[in-house]
């Protein structure tokens, strides 16, 4: 009685804190039910705006995807691999011809964004989860701080980072994830220094027991759940499914990877964009048809940036 107590309040503090939207609101078409040896691709956007203050529809003032990523969960859950996309990857938007990928919700909404990351994989989307940058700040300080090692020494916002590892507390993080303008490579960087972030942070929730006490898990949840948007099919019962069927993953299990780069260069009408390596993206293409992405992960370049 006691667990199921625990779980219940689990759930309600998520559904009850957390955005749902509505199938409409997130996809083009119907969404797509996950299909036996597919594995499940869940989108990830990362936003500086407050969840409740973004126009996702398209009719309106919308926003510009600020971080996106796609987390593919592969289907006998052994693990997860999270490919980072630059958010000016120049590529085919729906009727718009070519364009930035982050532009992609600014011209059609979420649905339109969706609909790009899906042509861009050539794979379904199954959810979609979106994530106020504000979050990783409450998400760092419920697990006591993250080490993260970063790649370069840097100032921002008056935090200074190290090169090598760096214990963030809230803040820290927050300013470590958001930093762009400080690099010469600007947000190619910023992709780095999240997923230097993202390996802090499941390193410390698989190997810190954090799974196993419940206080801690409260405190995730009921920290973290008011900063995201996610499709009301992702609801509380789906993530600790998920979470369950991959209760044996480990912090190796989990790899990181980027969208392949083919350099940067200007647009017709002026845009600093980055260009498609055409044929890796052929590789990562048939990785996730196959459930195979893991296999890519493990052998490629770890940034492609």
């Amino acid at each position: 009685m006691a667990i199921a107590g625990y779980v219940f309040h689990l759930g309600k503090t998520f559904d009850d804190t957390s955005t749902q939207l509505g199938q409409d609101e997130v996809f083009a078409s119907a969404q797509p039910a996950a299909e036996n040896g597919g594995g499940r691709n869940i989108l990830l956007l990362g936003a500086d705006s407050r969840v409740s203050g973004v126009d996702y529809s398209g009719e309106g003032q919308s926003s510009r995807s600020d971080t996106m990523m796609v987390m593919h969960i592969a289907d006998d859950s052994s693990g997860a691999q999270i490919m980072s996309i630059p958010r000016d990857l120049w590529v085919p938007i729906e009727g718009r011809g070519e364009g930035k990928i982050n532009a992609a919700m600014s011209h059609g909404g979420l649905p339109l964004a969706t609909e790009t990351v899906r042509d861009f994989i050539d794979a379904p989307i199954h959810h979609v989860a979106i994530v106020d940058f504000a979050g990783f700040q409450a998400l760092t300080d419920s697990v006591g701080g993250v080490e993260v090692e970063s790649d370069q020494a840097f100032v921002s916002n008056g935090h200074s980072f190290s090169e090598g590892t760096n214990h963030l507390n809230g803040e820290e993080a927050l300013s470590f994830v958001r930093a762009r303008k400080n690099f010469s490579d600007g947000d190619l960087q910023r992709g780095r220094n999240q997923q230097a972030f993202l390996k802090g942070l499941v390193d410390k929730i698989v190997s810190a027991g954090t799974l196993s006490n419940p206080t801690k898990i409260s405190g995730m949840v009921r920290d973290f759940s008011p900063y995201m948007t996610v499709d009301d099919s992702l609801s509380a019962s789906k993530i600790a499914g998920i979470a369950y069927d991959m209760r044996n993953v480990r912090t190796g299990d989990i790899e990181f990877f980027s969208a392949p780069v083919g350099g940067t260069d200007r647009s017709v009408d002026g845009q600093s964009i980055v260009k498609v390596d055409e044929e890796t993206l052929s590789e990562i293409q048939k990785a996730f048809a196959n459930d195979t992405v893991g296999d890519y992960a493990e052998q490629a370049d770890d940034a492609h940036l």
